[in-house]
């Protein structure tokens, strides 16, 4: 048995795969762990309570706190950073031990997108060139590193020069008993749309509903699941108060007939995968992670970002073509199973760790 400490950032789509990924490895008897939650929020840390330090600095220094104490307190074989920012925190010397990074996406990655995140890139020169040296010797010095996605994969070849042997792509998958494969019964009414999106317009919903306004009257519904505040239309329903992997949420998935996620800007998308797995098409965005996960023509489409006449006329097909739509939710759930069930991935992470220890 080996010990390993597992430093897991708590933002929405990482909550998610820290909790599946716990789920499983607790029951590998091959692993000892230690699970720290890096959460950049302490009210008990010194640094929390000075309000003249800005709070994203706070955080920061806040996340390094939970990093060092997480590090010190457990009997780690192995470091396993999910990402590499909680690593980067303390540097590659203070880590002390092999060490595995897996992530969604790459500094350089997320400063591309950092116009829809409010993240503004720095623009000092030598600051700049300060964070890429540190990412690059991190990532470099890093037994392995687990991108969720070929995208990221690209981006540690290209813009870390990480060599391709050291990475493995694992993404992180969902939890299959709790996203089970619902065959919904033909039905004539509408083809019922689903969204599934925290910040409505990032994830590209005003695209999606000009996309359905575009749509002949009656053909379809549309279905928001959202944070953000959405006057209710005809045809459209909103729900503000659903919460991941809920019984809410998995019921009302299994009403709808396709899943669509015409994001602007997205790492991965782990909605996408969720509606696979209960069978639903999905239209999504060229954009990121969502390209390993949307099989074009197969499994649903994929469109560019922001081209609603794209999305309208593949939604129209769908709403046509009830049999299409169907095999293209079989051959979604069946990619499901092969590439994102997440009890076989974290067995896939499993082996890496026991070959760094």
């Amino acid at each position: 048995m080996i010990n390993v400490t597992f430093l897991m950032e708590q933002q929405i789509g990482h909550r998610t795969f820290y909790n599946n990924l716990r789920k499983f490895m607790d029951d590998d008897s091959r692993i000892a762990a230690n699970w720290v939650e890096i959460s950049y929020f302490d009210p008990a840390n010194f640094w929390q309570s000075w309000p003249i330090v800005p709070s994203s600095i706070r955080g920061s220094l806040v996340g390094r706190s939970q990093v060092k104490q997480g590090l010190a307190n457990g009997k780690g074989d192995v470091a396993f950073f999910n990402t590499q920012v909680p690593a980067a925190l303390v540097g590659r010397r203070g880590i002390k031990r092999p060490y595995i990074l897996c992530t969604d996406i790459t500094p350089i990655q997320y400063d591309s997108m950092g116009e829809h995140y409010g993240h503004q890139p720095d623009t000092i020169s030598f600051i700049a060139q300060y964070k890429h040296r540190v990412n690059r010797e991190l990532f470099q010095g890093a037994y392995r590193i687990i991108p969720w996605s070929n995208w990221v994969k690209d981006s540690l070849i290209n813009d870390y020069a990480v060599p391709e042997h050291k990475i493995t792509v694992i993404p992180p998958g969902v939890d299959l008993s709790v996203w089970q494969y619902f065959n919904k019964e033909q039905s004539d009414g509408p083809m019922r749309i689903l969204f599934i999106g925290g910040d409505f317009y990032r994830k590209g919903g005003e695209i999606l509903v000009k996309a359905f306004e575009n749509l002949p009257d009656g053909i379809a519904e549309l279905v928001l699941v959202t944070r953000s505040e959405i006057p209710a239309q005809k045809n459209i329903h909103v729900y503000n108060d659903m919460t991941p992997n809920s019984p809410q949420l998995i019921k009302l998935c299994q009403t709808c007939d396709i899943f669509v996620l015409p994001t602007n800007a997205e790492a991965f998308g782990i909605a996408a995968v969720e509606a696979s797995a209960m069978g639903l098409p999905v239209i999504g965005t060229a954009v990121g992670g969502l390209t390993d996960i949307v099989k074009h023509n197969q499994t649903g489409f994929v469109i560019n970002p922001g081209d609603t006449s794209s999305l309208t006329n593949y939604l129209l097909e769908m709403a046509e073509d009830t049999e299409k739509r169907q095999q293209f939710g079989r051959e979604a759930r069946k990619r499901t199973e092969q590439l994102f069930n997440a009890q076989i991935n974290a067995q896939l992470i499993s082996e890496i760790l026991q070959e760094a220890a």
